[in-house]
């Protein structure tokens, strides 16, 4: 990198450095997301306003490959439920299931970080 990036809006994931990639999401109305799990990739969470609940688990029920590395399912085995305000961070692990659920306005940066294998 010889240059710093600034970034106030992206509504598409955007490369910054190699295998890092970012993206600005809102939500202006109730909304709960498809459970997906990420194979190759964390997810990295920076609430900016609002509130939301962010379900942890495994994906059931018909399960579908969007893309490589990346499954989807309208069904999830809840384990965890973490709650989000202003302010908050949250790392999801590669592997693990996850959904979003807003019940009202809501602005995150999601960061994506390639997963290391060694």
């Amino acid at each position: 990198m010889d240059e710093p990036i600034k970034m106030s809006s992206a509504e598409k994931l955007t490369p910054l450095i190699e295998g890092l990639q970012a993206r600005k999401i809102k939500f202006e109305s109730p909304s709960v997301g498809k459970a997906e799990i990420h194979r190759d990739w964390h997810d990295l969470y920076v609430v900016l306003e609002g509130r939301a609940k962010v379900q942890l688990g495994e994906l059931s029920g018909q399960i579908d490959e969007v893309s490589v590395g990346e499954l989807r399912s309208n069904e999830m085995k809840v384990e965890q439920e973490i709650e989000l305000t202003e302010g908050d961070i949250l790392l999801i692990p590669a592997g693990v299931a996850h959904r979003t659920i807003v019940d009202s306005f809501y602005l995150q940066w999601v960061f994506k970080i390639p997963r290391v294998r060694g």
